[in-house]
């Protein structure tokens, strides 16, 4: 093989891996972020595939003669990487709707503030379950599960092969099914007492008809939310963990 030949071969395979790791960069929650510099993710999807490249060689096909057959390789591998990063979303959404549940039953649903996770004006404990999400997983280094999933979906998704849509389109529809379940069990101490007060405001409210029970319960409704949201943290970053940990299950070995 000459020079040429050799050193063409290396970089259609580099650029090859670079597409499918960047594609799920770019997707993933924290490392995708708008926060993030363009140049960092840069680097960082320059270095992994720099990495993972002496590991997935035997998997990438030869260069294609023709541009349509590369155009098309290039588009699968695109694909691929954003399905990866989609999971992860999909996976992350269970906190965006734990949040919704909880800010609903404080009373907060009309404070908002800019979530750099959902890169969009949240609300304002919604942003502040999704930072604490994105917070814990990156301190219990589900950051790596992650980017293992990526080198390891070489042994699921071969380059070149026909691409899965159908179970792509299952795949994400029932993570989007798991996420509405799993943000409910987050958020049932919080609806628990959510239910409890409201119902004890309504009795109230029969009980003592000249009363403003809005001006009245308004503000215990807050302090008491934030009470419970405090109490039960730890209890809904665990679930999180333990669900976001078995989701990327799957796509590892």
């Amino acid at each position: 093989m000459h020079l040429t030949e050799y050193l063409s071969t290396n970089i259609y395979q580099f650029m090859l891996v670079f597409i499918r790791v960047s594609a799920a960069l770019m997707a993933m929650p924290g490392l995708g972020g708008v926060l993030v510099q363009t140049r960092a993710r840069l680097w960082v999807g320059m270095s992994l595939a720099f990495v993972i490249l002496p590991v997935v060689t035997p998997v990438i096909p030869p260069l294609p003669h023709q541009p349509a057959e590369l155009f098309l390789l290039i588009l699968g591998e695109i694909v691929i990487g954003l399905f990866l990063g989609a999971v992860t979303q999909a996976l992350l959404a269970s906190v965006d709707m734990a949040g919704t549940f909880v800010g609903f039953q404080v009373g907060l649903t009309n404070a908002f503030s800019f979530d750099a996770v959902s890169q969009q004006q949240n609300q304002l404990l919604t942003g502040f379950l999704n930072t604490v999400a994105l917070v814990v997983l990156f301190a219990s280094d589900l950051h790596h599960q992650m980017l293992r999933a990526v080198v390891e979906s070489y042994d699921m998704f071969h380059p070149g092969e026909p691409l899965m849509l159908g179970d792509f389109s299952t795949t994400l529809a029932h993570l989007a099914t798991r996420a509405f379940e799993m943000g409910m069990r987050m958020a049932a101490p919080v609806l628990v007492f959510g239910l409890v007060f409201q119902s004890g405001m309504g009795l109230l409210s029969r009980l003592v008809p000249q009363m403003q029970i809005y001006f009245v319960a308004m503000p215990v409704q807050v302090l008491l939310g934030l009470w419970m949201l405090m109490v039960a943290l730890p209890m809904m970053m665990f679930l999180f963990v333990q669900d976001f940990s078995a989701g990327l299950g799957p796509f590892l070995k």
